[in-house]
C-alpha cells in the first residue's frame, strides 16, 4: 500500500519511528505499539486498529548494542496523515501477485441483470461488492452487486447490454464508501480480493481502478481506501 493522495489536498506528513519488529516490506500498514513494545508494529491481515501509516523502507529490528559501529534504534519512515488515502494492487489470494479469477458467464441475461457463471457469489459472499466486464459486450463496465445465490450476482443497474455466455467477468468485495474492511495479503502490502465482503482490517474503500482484458484487470486492478482507526484522527483511544 502506498500513498495515492490526501482528501484535503496537499502533502503528506512524514515522520520516522521506532519499530517493534523488523519491517521486510514497502508499503506494510504499522500500528502504535503493542504493550511493552519497542515502537510501531505490523498490523495483520485482518486488523489494522491503531493505524499510523505504511512502510516507506525496510528496516530490520535489533535489541542488543551493535559491534559494527551502528545504532540499536532502528526507525521506518511513515506518513502519518489520518487523511491519506492508500493504494493497493488487488490479488486473487492471500499470496500477493496472484491473478484474479475469471468468471465466464454460463447463462445469458437479456436485461443486463445478472452474472451466472454457476460458481459460488454466496460463499463467499460478494454481496454489496463489485463485478466488472472483462471482455465481451460490456468492458470497464462496473456494477454493485446488490444479491447473490449460489451461481449468480445480481446488480440493480443494468449492464449496458446484455451478459452473453463466454462473456468474462472479476469481481471484489469493495465498493467506494461502502463498507470498513478490507483483507490485506500475507505480506500487507496487497489486498485480498478473493474473501468475502465485511472481512479484514480497518480500511474504508474510497475508489476503484478497475482493469480489462486490454488492461490487464486479472494481474493490475487497483483498490484505493483509507483508514477507519487511525491513531491521529482525534478520537479517544
Amino acid at each position: 500500500m502506498r500513498v495515492a493522495y490526501l482528501l484535503s489536498g496537499g502533502v503528506g506528513a512524514y515522520k520516522k519511528y521506532q519499530v517493534n519488529e523488523t519491517v521486510a516490506n514497502i508499503g506494510a500498514p504499522m500500528v502504535f505499539p503493542p504493550a511493552s513494545g519497542a515502537g510501531v508494529a505490523l498490523a495483520t491481515t485482518t486488523g489494522a486498529a491503531d493505524f499510523v501509516g505504511c512502510s516507506e523502507d525496510t528496516v530490520t529490528y535489533v535489541t542488543a548494542q551493535q559491534t559494527d559501529g551502528t545504532s540499536a534504534e532502528r526507525l521506518v519512515s511513515l506518513c502519518v496523515s489520518p487523511d491519506a488515502v492508500w493504494i493497493a494492487l488487488m490479488s486473487g489470494g492471500a499470496t500477493e501477485g496472484t491473478a484474479l479469477t475469471l468468471y465466464p458467464v454460463t447463462t445469458a441475461s437479456a436485461n443486463g441483470l445478472a452474472v451466472t457463471t454457476g460458481t459460488a457469489w454466496d460463499s463467499p459472499t460478494m454481496d454489496e461488492g463489485v463485478v466488472w466486464g472483462y471482455d465481451g459486450a460490456n468492458p470497464l463496465q462496473a456494477r454493485k452487486i446488490t444479491s447473490v445465490s449460489g451461481t449468480a450476482g445480481t446488480v440493480t443497474v443494468a449492464f449496458d447490454r446484455d451478459t452473453v455466455v463466454g462473456d468474462n467477468f472479476l469481481r471484489a468485495p469493495y465498493w467506494p464508501t461502502q463498507g470498513a474492511t478490507v483483507q490485506l495479503t500475507t505480506n500487507l502490502y496487497q489486498v485480498d480480493a478473493s474473501i468475502a465482503v465485511g472481512t479484514g482490517a480497518q480500511f474504508k474503500p474510497v475508489e476503484l481502478i478497475l482493469k480489462d482484458r486490454n488492461g490487464e484487470g486479472r494481474t493490475k486492478s487497483y483498490l484505493l481506501c483509507m483508514s477507519t482507526d487511525h491513531v491521529f484522527s482525534g478520537r479517544p483511544t
